[in-house]
């Protein structure tokens, strides 16, 4: 798969034709990574940002006490770290989620001359990066003002998916209780409850929701279970 192809799968380069979309390739490297190996550390200088290919990535931090915290699961067609061009270090970690994880690395430098000579990308990297910021803070939101049912609830809700059909989310049970802020013994509870209730199921990493309209209550922080 060459370059060309692997930047045009990217929405924020998907419309970049002849000596704009050589002139990102310039500043591009692919790079691929097994599961569990880091992209960058928290701390870290900022070398510029990632588009993910294939496999996943998740990116986190560390707490005091030791415990990761999961900020976001990136898919693959996604970018990451995008703000970390306007900062000095990485403020978070990244790691590979899926053996093989590949990845375009983008330099920061050649990437802000670009956007200096492209309105279009300036625009659409302010896109990406208002859309992260409104993630974080309903992700701060949620685990500020939100109980864990209503946490998940809306994780689902934000997944989307076709009507009817199973919702896969590409990641442990594990990997989703860290994401919520929870443990895996509380997710599961919470998981058998929901079965009972038949308001969704949860079987191989693949949500079916049975009942649409309870979950949004859930969500909402209408209803209880």
């Amino acid at each position: 798969m060459n370059l060309t192809h692997l930047l045009r799968s990217c929405r924020l380069f998907s419309d970049l034709e002849g000596a704009d979309l050589d002139a990102v390739q310039r500043i591009a490297v692919s790079r691929e990574y097994r599961k569990g190996q880091t992209i960058f550390n928290e701390s870290e200088p900022s070398r510029g940002f990632f588009l993910v290919v294939t496999g996943s990535v998740k990116v986190y931090r560390v707490g005091p006490d030791g415990r990761e915290r999961v900020l976001h699961v990136v898919p693959a067609g996604e970018v990451f770290a995008e703000a970390a061009m306007f900062m000095e270090s990485y403020p978070a970690a990244a790691e590979a989620l899926l053996s093989p994880t590949m990845v375009v690395a983008i330099d920061k430098n050649g990437f802000k001359q670009l956007l200096a000579h492209d309105p279009r990308l300036s625009f659409k990297i302010m896109g990406t990066m208002v859309k992260w910021l409104s993630r974080m803070r309903d992700a701060l939101t949620d685990l500020t003002l939100k109980e864990v049912p209503a946490r998940f609830a809306g994780y689902v809700l934000s997944v989307g998916g076709e009507p009817g059909k199973p919702i896969k989310t590409g990641i442990s049970k594990t990997m989703l209780a860290q994401i919520l802020g929870t443990t895996k013994e509380t997710l599961s509870r919470l998981l058998h409850r929901l079965a009972e209730h038949r308001i969704l199921t949860y079987r191989g990493n693949a949500i079916q929701v049975l009942n649409r309209p309870r979950l949004q209550k859930i969500a909402r922080g209408d209803e209880k279970i």
